[in-house]
């Protein structure tokens, strides 16, 4: 029954200091938030990145395949 005869200061207190446990939970959840967000931004630059490598790369397989096919007749078998 101590609680419940306690001063408002004491109520006061036990208030604020559930409010900033909230607010530092709070805070916790979205700084892991924010380092999930970032780390899936890394990787979708890195997935950008090995699919522009591929890219080229098969322009390049392209363009010499077009250049070898119109460079040298081929004889036509009838």
């Amino acid at each position: 029954m101590e609680i419940f005869d306690s001063s408002p200061g004491q109520w006061f207190s036990l208030v604020l200091l559930g409010a900033w446990l909230w607010a530092f939970f709070r805070l916790y959840r979205l700084e892991v938030r924010l380092d999930r967000l970032t780390s899936q931004q890394t990787d979708l630059v890195d997935f950008r990145a090995s699919l522009d490598g591929e890219l080229s790369a098969i322009k390049a397989d392209i363009s010499w395949l077009s250049e070898d096919c119109f460079k040298t007749p081929r004889p036509v078998k009838l």
